[in-house]
């Protein structure tokens, strides 16, 4: 939780990167919205060599990270992706809802290039701090 923290991590993009088991820490700087420092990777990698340890004696991986993947969603309803389509719905254009509802209805998918690059990734900088965008609560 510590190295989570201190690398200002996107929880969901971090869990869904670690479901592939990755050997290196390079494969889960995906999720860290800041640069880290060397001392902070020399942590990971060893928390992260020490957790692949563990994956492995409790059988294939490729079993393991499927399983991970299961309970991991590659997309999430996420505040800021979701503003814009109910401002363009309240215009009468539903086709951001549309497409919304069409990906948030296989979270747990791979889907093509087009919509991982629009819709798996880090938060933009804009909509850090921003009320009712930046981020929901659980009772959302």
């Amino acid at each position: 939780m510590q190295l989570l923290t201190k690398s200002e991590v996107d929880y969901s993009i971090f869990f869904r990167e670690l479901s592939h088991v990755p050997e290196n820490i390079s494969a889960l700087k995906k999720s860290f919205y800041s640069k880290t420092s060397q001392q902070l990777d020399e942590q990971w990698q060893s928390w992260l060599k020490s957790w692949y340890n563990l994956v492995i004696k409790g059988g294939n991986l490729a079993d393991i990270s499927a399983k991970m993947k299961q309970i991991n969603p590659k997309y999430a309803w996420r505040e800021w992706l979701i503003v814009p389509a109910y401002q363009q719905a309240m215009l009468g254009d539903y086709t951001l809802v549309r497409e919304l509802q069409k990906v948030l209805s296989a979270p747990y998918h791979e889907q093509s290039q087009r919509v991982e690059d629009k819709y798996y990734r880090l938060k933009p900088e804009a909509f850090f701090n921003v009320g009712g965008v930046s981020h929901y609560s659980c009772s959302s």
